[in-house]
């Protein structure tokens, strides 16, 4: 869903009153004006803009990537919460950048706090099954999703198979579990052993507008992942684009 904001600008104009020849001499010296006792209303109170706790999920159920008309894309991390989730936040906010996050069931336990930064900073949190199993089970996914509800208060409408296999019963329990079944058009191969350098380059040099671009900061990540998500981000914005969550990308309504 893409989001439009306009803006008025209000002109005051002050009229002065000249005044014409008069006798100042004899005229009485202008009495004080009295100060307005009564105090004026307080300023108006903006209320601090809704928080999504989730997002409507539509068809098709099976997405690779967004439209490629749009100057957008969006960033995935699979596998935590994890020790390097957070190192991964603080990078995103340098840069002003948004991301979706698929977790791990098994690894939410002790980490709401995590989760609750997660959304605090604008990103996403979306399901990748309880224990990453291949072709999970229908309670894999439901299981994931309640220990998400109950830790951030957020209801995930995004699933992503573990080790991007999929069939169309897993496609199928993912929409029964009211969510679609997300994948990738652009692969870092940062959880493959590639260098920072390989990192970098194939996330720039293959993403376009719409891309869905794969990374992890699960308990694997490497020193590759967390060395090249700065210099992908710069080059990302150095060619002019956003990025957003995978929801926001896809035009999904937000639930508040």
């Amino acid at each position: 869903m893409f989001g439009t904001a306009a803006g008025a600008l209000l002109g005051v104009g002050v009229a002065a009153e000249v005044p014409g020849e008069v006798d100042t001499l004899d005229q009485a010296p202008a009495k004080a004006a009295a100060p307005d006792a009564r105090p004026g209303p307080p300023p108006a109170r903006v209320a601090p803009r809704a928080r999504p706790s989730g997002c409507v999920p539509r068809r098709p159920l099976f997405r690779v990537h967004g439209r490629r008309t749009q100057r957008r894309l969006s960033i995935t991390f699979d596998g935590g919460p994890s020790k390097h989730t957070l190192g991964v936040l603080r990078t995103l906010r340098r840069y002003r950048a948004h991301a979706t996050f698929f977790l791990r069931g098994d690894n939410i336990h002790g980490r709401g706090r995590i989760l609750r930064r997660t959304l605090r900073g604008g990103h996403e949190l979306a399901n990748h099954s309880y224990s990453h199993p291949h072709m999970p089970s229908f309670r894999q996914l439901t299981r994931t999703s309640r220990l998400i509800r109950r830790a951030a208060r957020f209801r995930p409408c995004l699933f992503r198979p573990p080790f991007g296999a999929w069939n169309s019963r897993l496609i199928r329990d993912a929409r029964r579990a009211g969510m679609l079944t997300i994948y990738w058009d652009v692969d870092s191969h940062d959880s493959a052993g590639a260098s920072a350098a390989t990192v970098f380059s194939r996330v720039v040099g293959l993403a376009r507008g719409g891309s869905i671009v794969l990374m992890h900061d699960g308990p694997g990540q490497t020193a590759a992942t967390r060395a090249a998500l700065p210099r992908v981000l710069r080059g990302m914005r150095r060619r002019g684009y956003r990025l957003v969550t995978v929801s926001r990308l896809l035009g999904l309504r937000q639930r508040l």
